[in-house]
């Protein structure tokens, strides 16, 4: 008989550790080029002079499309196993793509007309769009062919949640404490966003560069499913995933309500600091600081993940991200600024807190990725369908077209604040109305979207012990039909 180890073994394949953390950095990739867009908004109004109604029912527009194009990708991608792989061409032309427009985009000659360079940035934007869900769709899919072993797909998490701790947290000091004083303009500089895009991109380049390195191995067809070539998916199978399908469908309502928020606080916290704090410089020091819990509940979050199960891992850091929200929306009203000293230790307070919580709310936003490659063994376990793109994408289309209303509520709300067309200087001081829409969307839509997320949790069956049950099951199917094939 075979021993334990050898049933284990041939059950799963695993990859290598450098495989994991160099694929990791395809979503790194791409999430560079969303911290240049989350300033897309902040830059078509206070560079370019455009509404910031109008450019936040643009970016909304842009995000529906997005969501749109995604089932579509991922259509082609789950048909697709040619000499390149299912999942590489996606990554390479899709940073291209996202190279050019980018750099365009934040590029945009500030002495055109309104008309001009709305349509502009515009187009360009729906180009980017494109780019981003040709890269992004692959950090979803490629994950069921990355490791099958439920164990160690939580790496992913770890250094995914790394990479872009260090990414949004280093960048943000980049652009706002490093970058910004050394221009005339600081943060409105056309000048600034020339240079600062265009390092981001070049490292954004390099990093899916790595990514393509570290799946080149596994993005092969014997890791695909039953390690055959499976029927070609058929777009009607897209509609019954979506119906039957019951954890895809409470994993979309859990992560798309935090990616709401997590999107519209990125976007905002730069009202937060330079007209709430008065410091802009204040916001890369802060994201700094930040970069300790982070690693701290990245560390713990992944040891539990891989012992307890992912679902568990992610309905715990939800409820202790809840937990801070309510502690922050109690004490906010009493943290007053102090103008008597640089920072306040109320300020301090207030930081410590939102550096917490967000380190912890990240991390469960981070655990979402591999939660997909769950969604999609069950699909395999229940069907016997192998695809992963569609998977992915089909996740991301629900995603992003509930956080469409990001960047839409943030224009809305300032506009509501009575400063919709006008240009708002760095550090200065702004109405109630205005402090209090920034507030509402950095505290209150995180905590409407972790309820959300704690709901949608007690309906998600994919826990440690059902997802052993679903490879067992999926290993056996497996050794059937390779009998079967090699009786004919």
């Amino acid at each position: 008989m075979e021993n334990a180890n050898t049933v284990q073994q041939s059950r799963y394949h695993r990859a290598k550790l450098w495989q994991i953390g160099l694929f990791t950095l395809n979503n790194t990739a791409t999430n560079v080029a969303m911290l240049s867009m989350m300033f897309y908004a902040f830059f078509t109004q206070n560079v370019l002079g455009l509404s910031a109604a109008v450019v936040g029912t643009i970016a909304m527009a842009m995000r529906i499309f997005d969501g749109v194009t995604d089932p579509v990708i991922g259509f082609v991608m789950d048909r697709t196993d040619g000499k390149f792989g299912k999942f590489r061409p996606f990554m390479l032309a899709g940073n291209v793509i996202l190279f050019i427009t980018i750099l365009l985009i934040f590029r945009t000659d500030v002495e055109k007309g309104q008309s001009w360079k709305y349509l502009y940035t515009t187009v360009l934007y729906v180009l980017y769009i494109i780019g981003y869900t040709f890269q992004t769709a692959v950090t979803k899919g490629a994950q069921a062919v990355l490791t099958n072993d439920p164990a160690q797909r939580p790496v992913f998490t770890f250094f995914d949640a790394i990479y872009n701790t260090v990414l949004f947290n280093v960048g943000t000091w980049f652009i706002f404490t490093f970058m910004g004083p050394r221009y005339a303009k600081n943060v409105i500089d056309p000048s600034l966003w020339h240079d600062v895009t265009l390092i981001f991109m070049l490292i954004s380049f390099g990093m899916t560069i790595l990514a393509i390195i570290g799946i080149w191995r596994k993005d092969r067809t014997e890791f695909f499913g039953m390690g055959t070539h499976a029927p070609k998916i058929r777009i009607a199978d897209s509609l019954e995933v979506i119906k039957n399908n019951r954890p895809l469908q409470m994993l979309v309502v859990a992560a798309s309500t935090d990616k709401l928020a997590n999107v519209a606080v990125r976007g905002a916290l730069v009202y937060f600091f330079s007209n709430i704090l008065y410091s802009t410089a204040l916001q890369g020091k802060y994201s700094l600081w930040a970069i300790i819990p982070t690693l701290i509940a990245t560390f713990v979050g992944v040891r539990m993940a891989s012992k307890g199960g992912i679902k568990k891992s992610f309905t715990l850091f939800t409820l202790m991200g809840t937990v801070m929200l309510v502690a922050m929306l109690v004490l906010t009203p009493i943290l007053r600024a102090d103008s008597s000293v640089a920072v306040p230790v109320t300020v301090i307070v207030l930081l410590v807190l939102m550096a917490i919580q967000v380190s912890v709310s990240q991390l469960a936003g981070n655990i979402v990725i591999p939660m997909i490659a769950d969604c999609s063994d069950y699909e395999t376990y229940r069907t016997g369908r192998f695809m992963p793109g569609l998977m992915g994408t089909l996740f991301s289309f629900v995603d992003k077209l509930i956080s469409s209303f990001a960047t839409f509520i943030i224009g809305v709300g300032i506009a509501f604040a009575g400063y919709g067309g006008t240009i708002i200087e760095p550090n200065s001081v702004v109405n109630g109305r205005f402090e209090g829409v920034i507030l509402f969307i950095i505290f209150g839509l995180p905590l409407l979207g972790h309820l959300a997320s704690l709901l949608a949790m007690k309906f998600y069956e994919l826990d440690d012990k059902r997802m052993a049950e679903i490879k067992q099951a999926i290993w056996e199917k497996k050794q059937k039909a390779m009998a079967g094939t090699a009786e004919q």
